[in-house]
């Protein structure tokens, strides 16, 4: 039995559900829409409580189970609203991004990239 295996982790040492998940999409990129709609399930709201010690996070979750139809509602809002500005956005500055493709190819590559 070596040092680490007598004494159990500390609570700062326990991955959480959602470090786990994190660590895991580090290294990806992930869009707006796609974290937008990851926020939508009853596991990620539920995780919001988990740094909080057993009665606090168990009220919490009680808390955010109470309030999760105004949080879809919410959320939903902020994706239409997002993806409505995005688009127009996208239209209003397509000049822009033909002129950087066609005059500067290298500097429009590394844009993209980013």
């Amino acid at each position: 039995m070596t040092a680490s295996d007598a004494y159990p982790p500390q609570p700062s040492e326990t991955p959480q559900p959602g470090a786990v998940a994190a660590a895991g999409d580090a290294g990806a990129e992930t869009s707006r829409v796609r974290n937008l709609l990851r926020m939508l399930s009853v596991r990620y709201v539920l995780s919001l409580a988990d740094p909080y010690p057993v009665v606090v996070k168990q009220f919490l979750q009680f808390c955010l189970i109470l309030i999760y139809p105004a949080w879809i509602v919410g959320i939903l809002f902020s994706l239409v609203v997002y993806l409505a500005i995005y688009s127009v956005l996208w239209v209003i500055f397509w000049p822009v991004r033909a002129w950087m493709k066609t005059n500067r190819p290298e500097d429009y590559a590394a844009s993209q990239r980013k």
